[in-house]
């Protein structure tokens, strides 16, 4: 029978969630810089302007928020992920857990 550590779950979790958070993080910063030269912000603060309402988009704010929900989600997802290793191992032990056998195939050449 095979355990999942708890501890062992989190430390690969938050590697795992905060590297995406990373390419998430980068991910945004380049589509943000492909708005801003097509000049969307722009436009939409001009045609907000047309209708009387002042808009006020601030890219920093934007990633800043961003940031902070990533986070969120790091913590959140491996919190999730501990508490699954936990309920595994109370069923790996009430039931006998996984048992995986692996065979090796006779490959002739």
């Amino acid at each position: 029978m095979h355990r999942l550590h708890p501890w062992s779950v989190l430390k690969l979790s938050l590697i795992f969630y905060f590297c995406l958070l990373l390419v998430g993080m980068v991910a945004l910063t380049l589509f943000w810089s492909v708005v801003i030269n097509l000049g969307l912000v722009d436009a939409l603060q001009d045609e907000a302007n047309k209708f009387g309402a002042t808009v006020r988009i601030n890219g920093g704010n934007l990633a800043r928020m961003a940031f902070l929900v990533g986070l969120i989600n790091v913590v959140l997802w491996s919190a999730v992920n501990v508490l699954m290793a936990f309920l595994y191992n109370l069923i790996a032990d009430l039931v006998g857990g996984l048992r995986i056998t692996l065979s090796e195939d006779d490959v002739t050449s």
